[in-house]
């Protein structure tokens, strides 16, 4: 067997600003003698990446605040909203763990939906029909691997039905277009096309900057004006994360043209194979490269792979439900008909056939910007042997 490929032995790369790149942003803050504490960094890198969100949004105005982490914009998100206590927030089993913490952690309920096994996420179809039959006090959709969802929809949900709405829209910075109703909160954790080590913003309309203005005050200790008017905590983002910010700031043009491009290249390279790629892919810079297997399980392609030395992996798999944290929440069918409410998972596989489509169909390939050609050829001559 050929040593492995060393771009192909991990299937991400953080794609950030190198030394030279961050230096003039780094003696800014030696010149201000200003680290932490809602610094002019901070205030400028938000200055830039509002301009940046309004400009995708036609013009619109937003309201935005940045925070310490993507976790911090769900979390304070669901607590500006001042749900009752426990109340359920739906949200689709496929996701990462920010998720059901975040609601956990606000004193709420993870209320774990099955997710349109076509989309692999939770729609407004499926939030309709189960808040139709059960009490949902939120909602948190998923803008999975990446790739925006449809804000109409979401912003007619929300008008129809008075239920909250915060898209974790965290690798969907830009692409994710912002609703007139609902939050959204993004993540700049380094593995995040729109990296900067780690920082989150949580954004929404103008009309909406209540909410913004106190899931800023929430990370802020509770405070105003040296006040503290609520149980919060810090939550807010350091100058020295705000430099790389701004430093990402003069490559995001380049990044986004280097994500796409090595998309077009493996959806060249991948025709005539069993394989499927996320749908509406392109309207995302992409995060991930997570595509649907036909003939071979999952399990089998992450093998092969890793046998050639080629990672691969199954992020936001398996479902929350088979999580230790999570088996508990309660899950409900994507018709909202059945649920359960202990912790059998045989049970909550049965009422979840789109989730456990995707355990057994959907895997993820090496997807980075360090890749070249050569690589993309080593990845599909592994799976046409596996195939």
């Amino acid at each position: 067997m050929n040593a492995p490929r060393p771009n192909l032995v991990k299937h991400l790369i953080p794609d950030l600003p190198d030394a030279d790149a961050l230096l003039p942003w780094l003696r800014r803050i030696d010149a201000n003698r200003w680290y932490t504490n809602y610094g002019p960094l901070v205030l400028e890198f938000e200055r830039q990446l509002s301009l940046m969100l309004s400009t995708a949004n036609a013009g619109r105005h937003l309201a935005l605040t940045t925070l310490v982490t993507g976790y911090h914009a769900l979390e304070f998100a669901l607590r500006a909203f001042d749900l009752p206590a426990s109340g359920h927030v739906l949200m689709p089993v496929v996701t990462f763990p920010a998720c059901p913490l975040a609601a956990i952690h606000a004193g709420l309920t993870p209320f774990l939906v099955d997710v349109d096994s076509s989309r692999w996420a939770l729609t407004p179809a499926i939030a309709r029909r189960v808040a139709e039959r059960h009490p949902v006090k939120a909602v948190m959709p998923v803008a999975v691997y990446g790739v925006p969802l449809q804000t109409v929809e979401w912003d007619e949900f929300t008008r129809e039905t008075g239920i909250p709405v915060i898209i974790d829209a965290a690798a969907a910075v830009e692409t994710q277009q912002i609703p007139q109703h609902c939050l959204v909160a993004h993540s700049l954790h380094a593995t995040k096309p729109f990296g900067i080590g780690e920082g989150g913003v949580l954004v929404g309309a103008n009309a909406n900057a209540p909410w913004i203005a106190r899931a800023f005050e929430l990370s802020n200790f509770g405070s105003r004006d040296r006040i503290a008017y609520s149980p919060g905590t810090n939550g807010k983002m350091s100058e020295y994360h705000a430099a790389v910010g701004l430093a990402q700031m003069q490559r995001w043009v380049g990044i986004k043209e280097r994500r796409l491009m090595l998309l077009q290249r493996y959806r060249t390279a991948l025709t005539g194979l069993p394989v499927s790629l996320q749908v509406e892919i392109d309207r995302a810079v992409p995060s991930l490269l997570m595509v649907s297997c036909r003939g071979r399980t999952a399990a089998e392609i992450i093998a092969g792979l890793q046998e050639r030395g080629i990672a691969a992996h199954q992020t936001y798999l398996p479902p929350l439900y088979q999580h230790p944290a999570f088996a508990a929440c309660p899950t409900v069918s994507a018709d909202g008909r059945r649920i359960v409410t202990g912790s059998d998972i045989e049970a909550k596989k049965s009422i979840c056939p789109g989730a456990e489509y995707m355990r057994r169909q959907i895997c993820g390939l090496p997807f980075h910007p360090f890749m070249d050609d050569e690589d993309i050829v080593a990845v599909v001559a592994a799976l046409q042997e596996i195939f």
